[in-house]
């Protein structure tokens, strides 16, 4: 049978419009089909005889409030959207480092970039001058620092039954001395230096190996810096110290001025806070650190940037 029996003889004899037609087809077709038949020539009925005196957009309206009667939990649900297209791929060279490669639809991309610019913000300051960094570098070290971030949170995700970690073999005598280089968990190699900043603020497991490398005894892992110490360290600098620098403090590690390696204490007389690029600058820039009178640390440009060397200190969280 005819969707619209009615209204194909109104038309017919030329009593309505194809924009009629059109709005009444629709509505009949949109009816479910446990209305009896009765009721759905009762309702074309009155579709078609508003038609012949009233626009199209009006009978749609009418036609709308007949099928909230008959229909009111109104259309079974869709099936649910495809899944967003969004893909991520890591190409691993052999000094273990990696090149990423993915695809993120418009939302998931709105939301990165919501989170990256803030963070990937050109830091100039009157100390170092403008940022030497590519916008494309800029976005790098901010994506490194919103990982950083989500890793302190109480809700990540747990990975063998730990929090997420990053895990980092040295010799103690190659962290000692600063001389050498350290593995990481995922392959690579990073210099000694940059794993004395990684031991920073960070729990440490001590193993003792044999001869041949092999594991005789690992010991419980020992958190340097307490939640309370850290939060005094914030309460006292307030985000990153290094000067100039408008870094909060939720983005900083927490550094030893004496190394922990040599035996500097874990007291807030030796603590400071510094967000990532100062802290590599302090441990492989020439920066020295130095703690005031008052208790609040003092920073030493290297020979090359001041020959005086004279001591400088943020002010920017004051």
């Amino acid at each position: 049978p005819g969707v619209a029996p009615l209204t194909g003889l109104a038309a017919l004899a030329g009593a309505l419009t194809p924009a009629h037609v059109d709005v009444i087809v629709k509505t009949m077709t949109a009816m479910p089909a446990t209305v009896s038949e009765e009721d759905r020539v009762a309702a074309e009925k009155i579709l078609v005889n508003l038609a012949v005196h009233a626009s199209p957009i009006e009978v749609k309206k009418a036609g709308d409030r007949i099928l909230d009667t008959v229909d009111p939990d109104g259309p079974e649900p869709k099936d649910p959207p495809e899944r967003p297209e969004r893909e991520l791929a890591f190409q691993e060279h052999r000094d273990g480092s990696a090149t990423l490669k993915g695809k993120l639809d418009i939302v998931a991309y709105a939301l990165l970039r919501a989170a990256l610019d803030p963070l990937a913000k050109p830091h100039s300051t009157k100390e170092e001058g403008r940022d030497p960094r590519s916008q494309w570098e800029r976005h790098a070290d901010a994506l490194v620092d919103l990982v950083r971030l989500a890793m302190t949170v109480d809700e990540i995700p747990t990975h063998g039954g730990d929090r997420v970690h990053v895990a980092v073999t040295v010799d103690y005598e190659t962290l000692k001395s600063g001389i050498g280089t350290a593995m990481l968990d995922y392959g690579g190699v990073i210099t000694a230096a940059e794993a004395r900043m990684l031991a920073c603020d960070c729990k440490v497991i001590p193993a003792v190996l044999g001869t041949e490398s092999e594991q005789m005894d690992l010991g419980r892992s020992k958190r340097i810096i307490t939640t309370g110490q850290r939060r005094r360290l914030v309460m006292r600098d307030r985000g990153c110290a290094f000067p100039g620098c408008k870094s909060h403090a939720k983005h900083c590690d927490g550094h030893h001025i004496v190394y922990w390696i040599l035996g500097g204490p874990t007291n807030l007389d030796n603590l400071t806070l510094l967000c990532q690029r100062h802290h590599r600058l302090v441990h492989c820039g020439g920066w020295e650190v130095r703690m005031g009178g008052d208790g609040r640390p003092d920073f030493i440009p290297p020979a090359n940037l001041d020959p005086l060397r004279r001591p400088r200190r943020n002010t920017v969280h004051l």
